[in-house]
């Protein structure tokens, strides 16, 4: 295929991209993922028609059209991604050029994007690219490598992980609640089988960190500092412990930490229920020598996707 005739069929191809979303009205809805969002079937079949119009050899035809289905191939995961992003994105986000989004982090992330076909990835790369133009510049500088490089079984594992996260609730000299705050707890030291079992083993746990999603401590675990109040309630699901003894200002938060990638895919996962994960906690507090005990004057009730903590006899 010469020069010429290469640019002449590429040319009419974006010339069909475009003039097929003159007519869609939710073109500029799309703004900076047009054409990503745009782009028709019956445009791909066109294109491939002027690849067959084209006065070129067999040999040539024959290299241009597989070209074509490995181009389009990746314009069909960028599609998804895309109308992913739009689909999940609040209502008055803007995807336009007014968006603050940075063409160059948009072109790296679309051109990596191409290359993800997998469903559920797809689901994570379009929920951080919605989450991208909601709060433009707040995705960790290495997220696209790390959504690159991971794959459907670490994805699958990193959301039980997350999955995984307890309230942590101080309680004032009067008893009532002084504050709260939710935290990733882990505790895989003393329920490594289980963990195994649930497809989150030793190895598991390491790629997660060479990958960039988590930071993970086999040994000692992490803590959570500057917890002075001698009495601590733990709301784990809908069950609820009270830590009576504790190393004062320190309460142990299992053996994962999440980096700011972490983070940000927390912040777009769907939370799934851990079987046993109450006994799990249990288990890891007693081997840290933390007292934790069920009695106590507090209940839970749901409301809706909240959790309502209130004291008996209120």
């Amino acid at each position: 295929m010469d020069v010429t005739t290469g640019a002449s069929i590429a040319k009419t191809a974006m010339d069909l991209v475009k003039n097929d979303n003159i007519l869609n009205k939710t073109t500029g809805m799309m703004g900076m993922l047009f054409p990503y969002a745009g782009i028709k079937q019956k445009t791909v079949n066109m294109y491939m028609n002027e690849i067959e119009k084209a006065d070129i050899s067999p040999e040539a035809k024959v290299y241009a059209a597989l070209n074509i289905k490995s181009t389009f191939k990746k314009i069909r995961n960028q599609k998804s991604i895309a109308e992913i992003a739009i689909e999940n994105a609040k209502v008055e986000t803007d995807f336009s050029e007014k968006s603050g989004v940075s063409e160059e982090w948009l072109d790296r992330f679309m051109d990596s994007a191409g290359f993800v076909s997998s469903e559920e990835l797809q689901l994570v790369w379009g929920k951080i690219l919605a989450d991208e133009f909601e709060r433009p510049g707040s995705t960790p500088p290495n997220m696209i490598r790390v959504l690159s490089e991971i794959t459907p079984s670490l994805a699958k594992a990193f959301r039980s992980i997350v999955s995984m996260s307890i309230w942590i609730l101080p309680l004032k000299e009067d008893g009532n609640i002084e504050s709260s705050f939710r935290r990733v707890f882990v505790p895989y030291k003393g329920n490594d089988e289980k963990f195994r079992k649930m497809g989150i083993g030793f190895d598991v746990l390491n790629e997660l960190e060479t990958l960039g999603v988590l930071r993970f401590e086999s040994i000692t675990g992490y803590i959570t500092k500057g917890i002075e109040n001698e009495k601590v309630l733990l709301c784990i699901g809908d069950e609820l412990d009270l830590i009576e003894a504790h190393r004062k200002g320190e309460i142990p938060i299992g053996n994962v930490l999440l980096t700011s990638v972490g983070e940000a895919l927390l912040a777009i996962t769907d939370a799934i229920e851990i079987d046993g994960y109450h006994d799990m906690i249990k288990e890891y507090l007693n081997k840290a020598n933390v007292k934790i005990s069920d009695k106590h004057d507090f209940v839970t009730q749901s409301s809706g996707d909240t959790l309502v903590i209130e004291r008996k006899n209120s």
